[in-house]
């Protein structure tokens, strides 16, 4: 078993001995968890006792419409912290390794960062555990609207659209939380033009989208790219090094597993394929004539514990799911069973993957399961449960459910702003297990913590 599980089921006797762990060194144990001094020390702010061996991680919740977060301990689920903001964030992610929640602050042309207090570092043949309070910390970046955020294996690739009215181009930054804890210089690619497009990282090679001139575009909204480069890392800068023969028109979303890259284009899915020699293919996925018409697949998911990916077409108040495999290179509509209309306001893989989640703005909870048949692994409804009772016309304006997934247990957060609470779900016995009160309505939130490591 994996020494984070064997930490977490110590819990107790290190919650006991924290006092003495932190004064001793490493000696002939696998692991210790200790309290140490924040990475931004402030007398004042330093935590006084120990939360260094939270299994459940911690939860940050944005105030809605005000300058203002706050942190949970989701062990107990008690009030850390509460902390002041420079500017309210359009959208709210974790970080590679999810110790820090990224602030995407669009309309300032920023992305902030707070230290969740979680975090490990290697030491010898195990893995030393670190807690501080959770707080706003100086560093943050800069580029021309910050707008699509993307993980994969503790990298985080940033694409900022640029802005025609302003005059700034498109551009991406790739960082680590390594890097934000020391406040490094991230790699970047400096784009010629403005695009709504979206980069995916992968160690030495990062795959993005290039827009071509209007002219040349199969792209029918211009701002949209409909080509995938291939970059190479080389002394810390990128380079484009292959440019993937197929085109992808009006390409929005995308994701990657431990096999494959895909991208959403209006005529179907772009496969990205990593050959031998580093090289890659490319390969097209028709849409199916299952799909609604005039709908296109716009949003992927995918995790690396799943072959397949899940896409997302919605046209109205329609919206599709649709499985996409890979390997078969095909395209298979998921029956979700909405209810009268329903519409997904939050989605994503659960932990492990063993179900994927869609929070739909009636205030339902569905899951889909993978099922084995064959060669073949399928996805179907497996069930649906209530997260709130109130009045929906009672949803303050501007504001939804919002939905986050642990990385170390197969549970859910998900803020219901009516109510003004945070709704725990099991996801073993799919079923509500708890809340958080508030006092305050609840927007974005985020899990973050020490992840467990997948079987892949």
């Amino acid at each position: 078993m994996k020494q984070q599980n064997t930490i977490f089921k110590l819990q107790a006797l290190v919650m006991a001995m924290s006092a003495v762990l932190a004064l001793t060194a490493c000696g002939g144990g696998d692991t210790r968890i200790v309290e140490r001094e924040p990475i931004v020390t402030n007398d004042d702010d330093h935590d006084d006792h120990n939360h260094g061996g939270e299994a459940g991680g911690r939860l940050f919740v944005l105030n809605s419409g005000e300058l203002q977060a706050e942190v949970f301990d989701l062990d107990d689920n008690d009030l850390i912290t509460s902390i002041a903001l420079g500017a309210i964030p359009s959208s709210v992610y974790a970080s590679g390794t999810y110790r820090y929640a990224a602030l995407i602050e669009r309309n300032a042309n920023k992305v902030s960062f707070v230290d969740g207090g979680l975090w490990q570092e290697p030491h010898d043949d195990h893995f030393d555990l670190y807690s501080s309070m959770p707080k706003l910390i100086n560093f943050s970046l800069a580029g021309s609207r910050p707008t699509h955020f993307v993980a994969h294996d503790g990298e985080v690739a940033i694409f900022y659209d640029g802005d025609a009215a302003a005059d700034s181009n498109a551009s991406v930054q790739v960082i680590t939380d390594e890097l934000i804890a020391g406040a490094g210089i991230p790699a970047q690619i400096n784009f010629d033009m403005p695009m709504h497009g979206v980069a995916e990282p992968g160690g030495e090679h990062l795959l993005s989208t290039i827009r071509r001139d209007d002219e040349d575009s199969s792209s029918n909204n211009v701002i949209l790219p409909d080509q995938v480069g291939v970059y190479h890392l080389h002394n810390g800068s990128y380079a484009l090094e292959q440019t993937l023969d197929l085109a992808c028109p009006d390409l929005h979303g995308a994701a990657q597993n431990e096999g494959h890259v895909v991208f959403g284009c209006s005529d179907g899915v772009l496969l990205a394929i990593e050959g031998e020699n580093g090289d890659y293919s490319a390969q097209k996925i028709d849409n199916p004539d299952s799909l609604m018409e005039g709908a296109r697949i716009g949003s992927i998911w995918g995790h690396e514990a799943s072959e397949q990916f899940i896409g997302l077409a919605s046209s109205g108040d329609v919206s599709q799911f649709f499985v996409i495999d890979p390997v078969l290179g095909e395209l298979e509509l998921v029956d979700w069973e909405p209810l009268e209309n329903a519409k997904p306001v939050a989605r994503g893989f659960a932990y492990e993957a063993e179900q994927f989640v869609i929070l739909d703005n009636q205030g339902y909870l569905t899951q889909i399961t993978p099922h084995q048949e064959g060669d073949y692994t399928h996805w179907e409804y497996s069930g649906r449960i209530e997260i709130t009772g109130a009045d929906l016309s009672a949803m303050p304006e501007g504001d939804n459910f919002s939905m986050t997934v642990s990385q170390n247990g197969h549970t859910v957060y998900i803020a219901d702003p009516i109510s003004q609470h945070i709704v725990i779900v099991d996801l073993d016995t799919f079923e509500v297990s708890g809340e958080i009160e508030l006092d305050y309505v609840p927007s974005m939130i985020t899990w973050l913590g020490i992840a467990e490591e997948h079987d892949h």
